[in-house]
């Protein structure tokens, strides 16, 4: 009997806007601890009825589902207090019990980084989607949950099958890590004195072994993680010159490797000059005294080890089917890559962030809430409200002025578009110069002065009159039209001083 399988939402999809993509949840930050646990209850309802006690976890990612970013997760992805350190035992095909697997399905919910799908012998499952919505489906009649799912405040409905179904998986080819691969790795290993193995337990999760004798590739290898997927590169180095030029002449993102002289290591995504800022901003790649690095390209397409394979079972057949799919993430990781630095991008302003700036589409996919334009960019004259530049819904124009791959950002400028109107003025005007201007404000220590649309100059005290003046409304007035000299033109600090005294005539 094929499976019956419900869509759990916290929402109506009917709702939904079939535009607002999957990069940002549409549960509100106040509700999403009562969602989750709303949820949990509704996935433990269908469990309990299936007479499930364990579930086995399948192609589980430690991060990178629902963000690319390394500040995306939160106590340990979700998995602390779970897993043991490191995460040993979450891994695709380990068992734990139904709390365990309950409490991953809220950390899914909450979106704290880790991903898995769920499944049981009897043909049960879960599968958590990347906008809000959760699978749940096996063999026997459903109903009761689906009620007590719906009671819990949840939508909940029918559907063909999930869209993570493991018979939709894309799947590579992987070679078994065998006997064969294991000689090729030792003999690599003598031909080249030494090589990094590189071991990924789960989707994004990197673990390193630099290997350099035949002991070390036997002590390793009884420490790998089932079902692991492994893969051979060249040696690390400590040639941190051939680091930057590598990545200074590559338009792709890297893994920056790093081995501490005691062995233990980190890796860290680095960006070509343009593309924007990553862990570690280009040039600042560094080996300090001790330490080797390697450069690993993190883009599939990019990857081309010396050896790939997965770790098989204890009885030498490979289980593991990695999904070789591109996340939501992953696609959002390369539309920010394909971005640079000082070009000019076409954008619709979303929401805005009070007086601090916008949030802006950069398309109506993946570039949703990517860009963002801080009120200082947004026009180099005054104006009294951020909806006079960019309300909501309006199509704007702005050059790229930086790309944070660390926040998932790319920071935008109108201004920067137009000419400058200081430097401007700067450039057509000279100290000693007697220009015309209007009194725009007074201060205790003197008065602000518009020379030109957009441009004002200070007169100080002591530049008022040849008297002394306690107070500048002792001379002036806001609105009055005067003649003032030049006395500074301060490039580095964008001011320029006036004089209204030395403007008279003698």
């Amino acid at each position: 009997m094929a499976p019956m399988v419900y869509r759990i939402t916290p929402y109506d999809p009917a709702d939904l806007d079939p535009g607002a993509g999957a990069d940002s949840t549409c549960i509100a930050y106040d509700s999403r601890e009562g969602v989750a646990a709303a949820c949990v209850a509704a996935v433990a309802g269908f469990a309990l009825d299936a007479a499930v006690g364990q579930v086995t976890i399948d192609n589980p990612m430690a991060e990178g589902f629902f963000s690319f970013s390394v500040l995306a997760g939160r106590g340990g992805n979700g998995l602390s207090g779970l897993f043991p350190h490191d995460s040993v035992g979450f891994h695709d095909g380990a068992r734990v019990p139904l709390a365990t697997g309950l409490a991953l399905l809220r950390a899914m919910v909450l979106r704290e980084g880790a991903w898995c799908r769920l499944r049981a012998d009897n043909g049960f499952f879960v599968h958590v989607g990347d906008r809000d919505d959760i699978y749940v489906g096996g063999g026997w009649d459903q109903r009761n949950a689906v009620s007590r799912t719906r009671m819990l405040g949840l939508f909940a409905e029918r559907v063909a099958r999930s869209p993570y179904d493991p018979a939709l998986d894309e799947t590579d080819a992987s070679r078994a890590a065998d006997e064969e691969f294991w000689s090729e790795v030792g003999a690599l290993v003598a031909a080249r004195g030494g090589v990094l193995l590189e071991e990924r337990p789960t989707g994004n999760d990197y673990r390193w072994h630099r290997l350099t004798t035949a002991h070390e590739v036997e002590a390793v290898y009884e420490r790998l993680t089932p079902r692991a997927r492994l893969a051979v590169w060249p040696d690390l180095t400590d040639d941190v010159e051939a680091m930057r030029d590598t990545v200074g002449r590559g338009e792709r993102i890297h893994l920056l490797v790093r081995q501490y002289p005691g062995g233990g290591f980190s890796e860290a995504r680095v960006t070509a000059p343009g593309m924007g800022r990553a862990d570690v901003p280009y040039p600042q790649i560094t080996v300090d005294p001790g330490h080797r690095v390697a450069l690993v390209p993190l883009e599939g397409a990019d990857r081309h080890p010396l050896l790939a394979a997965v770790l098989p079972d204890g009885d030498g057949v490979v289980r593991a089917r990695w999904r070789t799919h591109r996340s939501r993430a992953d696609e959002r990781r390369t539309f920010l890559g394909s971005l640079r630095v000082g070009e000019a991008v076409n954008g619709v302003v979303a929401t805005g962030l009070r007086d601090v700036g916008v949030y802006v589409h950069l398309d109506d996919d993946l570039g949703r809430y990517l860009g963002f334009l801080r009120v200082p960019e947004m026009s180099w004259t005054r104006f009294d409200s951020v909806d006079d530049i960019a309300p909501i819904g309006r199509e704007i124009r702005a050059e790229i002025i930086s790309i944070d791959f660390v926040q998932e950002q790319v920071s935008l400028s109108m201004k920067a578009l137009e000419p400058d109107p200081w430097q401007n003025y700067a450039d057509t005007h000279k100290v000693g110069d007697t220009v015309s201007g209007t009194v725009t404000k007074l201060a205790p220590f003197g008065a602000f002065v518009q020379v030109e649309e957009g441009i004002e100059g200070f007169i100080h005290l002591t530049e008022l009159d040849d008297r002394d003046v306690g107070h500048p409304q002792e001379v002036l007035a806001v609105g009055d039209h005067l003649r003032v000299a030049i006395l500074i033109v301060d490039h580095q600090r964008r001011r320029i001083a006036l004089s209204l005294k030395q403007a008279r005539p003698e």
